[in-house]
C-alpha cells in the first residue's frame, strides 16, 4: 500500500474516533434518543419537547367539556419563553373531530423553560355528540405571525373513546356512572376491572350488575345495580365511612314520549302547517269535493281563495246564494224581489251588487192584521271590529305560582322558591317527565348568557363528584337564562330548615365542623386535580344534606349574571372576609390560584368553630384586645382566644388564613390530612 493510500486512511480512521468521542460527550447530556432515532437514523434535537403528563381521560361524554391539562419537558439545546421566538404547545388534530380551546397554547410572557425542565398547559377539551374513537395529537411548536406555526419533529398522541350522553345512546340499553370519595378508586364488573372512579359504563343490556369499589387505603365495597333501558343508574360510594353504596335510577326524558316530542316540536309543527295548507289547495278545486258534500260545512271558513262558479279563483268571498247558479231567483243580484197575492205582483225593487245596501225579501209567514204591501227588510253590512293588543296580557301570562316563568312549564312544576337575590332567584321544582325534584335558578336578566357564563356552566357540568352539587342541565335562551341543579333537602335545626351553611347557626359542634370542612375539601381537591378553581367560595355556596354533608356549589357566576351572595364580589376593593388579599391587590399578593380557595375554606372552618369571621372587629372585640381595631386589621385572633379547647386549631387556621400564599398549604391533600389526624385523636 502506498504512502498517499496510508494517509487517507489514517485521517478517515481519526475523523472516526472524533465522532465517537463527539457522541459519548453529547449524548449524557441529551440522551441517546435525542442523537439516534429509533432506526438508528440522525435528528434533529435542537428544538426538542418530549410529553411528561396529562389528566386527559380516556373516556368522554360526547357533549361535555373537560378542562384538561398537559405537561411536556424541554429536551432541546434552547430554553423556551416568548420573546423573538414564541414558544407553546399546538393541538394538531382536526377541530371537527375533539374541539380544543385554545388550539395553540402559548408560554406566558416572563416564563422561561431551560433544558430538562417542564412546563404544564391547560386546554379545554369538548368531544362532538358522535360517539366513537378519537385521536388528540399535540406537539412543541412555534409561532411567527397570527396562524404560522412550527411543530417539533416529536410529539404525543392519545386515543379517546367518546361515549352517549350520560352513557346512553339508545332507548334499549342503560348506563352506571359510579362516584366515590376519595376518587381514584377502582371499579371492577363482576371480575372485569373497568376503571377509576370517576367512571362511566355506557350502553349496558337491562339487566343486574355486581359493581365493586375498591381502595388501597379502604375497605372493599359492592353492591347490585339494576339497568333499565333509556334510564342511567347512579352509584355514589363513601369509602371513609361504614355506610352502604347508594343507587338512584333516573329515566332520561329524551327516551320517553314526551321528550321524542319536545325534539321533534318543530317538524310536528311544520308538518301540520304543510298538511293545512294542502287540504286548502285542494279544497280550491270544486270538482275533487261537490258543493253540498258536508266536509265543506266545516272546511268552507278556512278557505283563503274561494272559487268562483267558473270554477277559477278570486281574492274574494263569493256569497253562498251565488252557489246555486244564474237561472235561480233569489241567487241573482240584478233579479227583482217579487210576491205575488192571487196572481197579482205586488211589487218590485232592483239591486246592485256594487252598492253596501242590499235588499232582502220577507219571507216571514203573514199574521192576521199584518199589511200586505210589506216592504223589504234592508240591512247593512258590518265592518269587522280592529284587533285591539291588551296592553297588560303579557304581564297577566307571567303572573302565576311563585313568579315561575310561563315557558318553562311544560317541563317543570313550581313547588316554591328556595332563594331569591337581586341577580336570579331559585326554585323548588319538579320535573313533569319524570318526577325528580330539582332546583332552578332562574337569572332576572331578560338577555342570553354571556360567554363566561356559558363556559363556566359547560365546566360545571363535567364535575362529578359526591361532594359537588351536580349540575344537570342549564340552557341560554334569548331572554331567559336558567340552571337545573340538584335539590338539597338541607337539615333541620329547631324546627328551621338550613339548605346552606350561610343560615345555619354557628358556632357549631367541633367534629361537625371539621367533617364539614373535609366534605368541602375533597370537592375542591377532586376540581383542583382537573385544573378547575372556584376563586368565590362561602358559605351560601355550601349546600347541606338532611344528613350534614356538604356539597360545594356556585362553580358558574358570570360576573355576577346568576347570583353571588357576596356584595361588589368583583370589585377589588370590596370589603367582604371571603375576598382574598390576591383578589383585592393582584399587583402586591400575586395571582390566583389553589390557595385562594383554600384561603376562602378557611374563613369558612373559622366561623363555623368561633361563630365569628376572621379579621373582623367583632372577633377582635370578643378576643378582650385592647386598643383600636383599625391598627389590628391584619391581625388574626386565633380560635384558642374564644375557648381553649380550640387550640388543636390554631396552626392549621394560620396556615389556611395567611395573607402571603406562600404561609399557606400548597394543596387541599394537606389540609385533609391534618384534618384526619384531629379526627382520629
Amino acid at each position: 500500500m502506498g504512502g498517499t493510500d496510508k494517509g487517507c486512511l489514517y485521517r478517515l480512521l481519526a475523523l472516526t474516533i472524533s465522532f465517537i468521542l463527539l457522541v459519548q460527550v453529547v449524548s449524557p447530556a441529551f440522551g441517546a434518543d435525542d442523537i439516534f432515532g429509533s432506526q438508528g437514523t440522525s435528528v434533529v434535537g435542537y428544538y426538542k419537547g418530549d410529553h411528561r403528563s396529562d389528566t386527559i381521560p380516556s373516556t368522554m361524554e360526547a357533549g361535555s367539556s373537560y378542562p384538561v391539562v398537559i405537561s411536556f419537558q424541554n429536551n432541546g439545546m434552547v430554553s423556551w419563553e416568548w420573546g423573538v421566538e414564541k414558544f407553546g404547545l399546538l393541538y394538531q388534530g382536526l377541530q371537527s373531530s375533539i374541539a380544543v380551546d385554545p388550539v395553540f397554547s402559548p408560554i406566558p410572557q416572563g416564563v422561561k423553560v431551560a433544558i430538562q425542565e417542564e412546563i404544564s398547559f391547560p386546554f379545554v377539551l369538548t368531544p362532538p355528540e358522535k360517539p366513537g374513537e378519537y385521536e388528540l395529537s399535540f406537539s412543541m411548536s412555534t409561532r411567527k405571525g397570527e396562524d404560522k406555526y412550527t411543530p417539533f419533529p416529536n410529539g404525543f398522541t392519545k386515543k379517546i373513546t367518546v361515549i352517549p350522553r350520560e352513557g346512553v345512546s339508545s332507548g334499549r340499553v342503560g348506563s352506571i356512572i359510579i362516584h366515590s370519595s376519595p376518587s381514584g378508586a377502582v371499579v371492577r364488573m363482576g371480575s372485569e376491572e373497568k376503571g377509576k372512579t370517576p367512571l362511566t359504563l355506557p350502553d349496558l343490556n337491562p339487566a343486574k350488575y355486581e359493581i365493586t369499589i375498591s381502595h388501597p387505603d379502604y375497605d372493599n365495597k359492592w353492591t347490585l345495580v339494576q339497568v333499565e333501558p333509556g334510564s342511567v343508574s347512579r352509584v355514589t360510594v363513601d369509602l371513609t365511612s361504614s355506610e352502604k353504596p347508594v343507587v338512584s335510577t333516573e329515566q332520561l326524558m329524551r327516551f320517553t314520549p314526551l321528550g321524542w316530542l319536545m325534539d321533534n316540536i318543530s317538524l310536528i309543527i311544520i308538518s301540520i302547517i304543510i298538511l293545512f295548507f294542502g287540504f286548502q289547495v285542494i279544497m280550491m278545486d270544486t270538482k275533487r269535493i261537490p258543493a253540498q258534500h258536508p266536509v265543506r260545512r266545516y272546511t268552507r271558513p278556512f278557505i283563503l281563495l274561494a272559487p268562483s262558479s267558473d270554477g277559477k279563483s278570486r281574492f274574494h268571498r263569493r256569497d253562498r246564494k251565488s252557489d246555486k247558479g244564474e237561472g235561480s231567483q233569489e241567487g241573482s243580484d240584478n233579479s227583482g224581489t217579487v210576491e205575488e197575492t192571487g196572481g197579482k205582483k205586488l211589487g218590485k225593487t232592483g239591486g246592485s251588487s256594487q252598492s253596501v245596501r242590499k235588499n232582502i225579501p220577507d219571507r216571514a209567514v203573514m199574521r192576521d192584521g199584518e199589511s200586505k204591501d210589506k216592504k223589504p227588510i234592508e240591512t247593512i253590512e258590518e265592518e269587522p271590529l280592529p284587533d285591539v293588543e291588551d296592553e297588560d296580557q303579557e304581564a297577566k301570562e307571567m303572573e302565576g305560582a311563585f313568579g315561575f316563568p310561563l315557558s318553562l312549564r311544560d317541563r317543570y312544576e313550581p313547588l316554591g322558591v328556595a332563594g331569591d337575590d337581586s341577580y336570579a332567584r331559585v326554585y323548588k321544582v319538579r320535573k313533569k317527565d319524570g318526577g325528580a325534584v330539582r332546583a332552578l335558578k332562574v337569572g332576572h336578566l331578560k338577555v342570553p348568557g354571556s360567554e363566561i357564563l356559558q363556559k363556566e356552566s359547560a365546566v360545571w357540568r363535567s364535575l362529578r363528584h359526591p361532594n359537588i352539587v351536580p349540575l344537570i342541565r342549564y340552557e341560554f335562551l334569548d331572554d331567559m337564562t336558567y340552571l337545573e341543579n340538584e335539590y338539597l333537602n338541607g337539615i333541620s335545626y329547631k324546627g328551621t330548615v338550613h339548605t346552606s351553611l350561610s343560615g345555619l347557626p354557628k358556632p357549631v359542634r367541633e367534629q361537625y365542623a371539621v367533617s364539614l370542612v373535609r366534605d368541602i375539601a375533597e370537592g375542591l381537591r377532586y376540581a383542583h386535580e382537573i385544573g378547575v378553581r372556584h376563586y368565590h367560595l362561602q358559605a351560601g355556596n355550601v349546600l347541606l344534606t338532611p344528613k350534614l354533608r356538604a356539597k360545594v356549589s356556585g362553580f358558574a357566576r358570570g360576573r355576577n349574571e346568576i347570583g353571588f351572595s357576596i356584595k361588589d364580589s368583583d370589585v377589588k376593593d370590596a370589603d367582604a372576609a371571603y375576598i382574598t388579599p390576591e383578589q383585592k391587590d393582584e399587583a402586591k399578593y400575586g395571582n390566583l390560584g389553589r390557595r385562594t380557595d383554600i384561603y376562602q375554606l378557611g374563613v369558612i372552618f373559622y366561623e363555623l368553630l368561633t361563630g365569628y369571621l376572621p379579621y373582623s372587629p367583632e372577633a377582635y372585640q370578643k378576643s378582650g384586645r385592647e386598643g383600636l381595631f383599625e391598627d389590628h386589621a391584619d391581625e388574626l385572633i386565633l380560635p384558642s382566644a374564644f375557648r381553649e379547647s380550640l387550640e388543636k386549631y390554631d396552626p392549621i387556621l394560620t396556615r389556611m388564613l395567611s395573607r402571603k400564599k406562600s404561609g399557606r398549604y400548597f394543596i387541599l391533600d394537606e389540609l385533609i390530612a391534618d384534618l384526619d389526624k384531629i379526627r382520629k385523636t
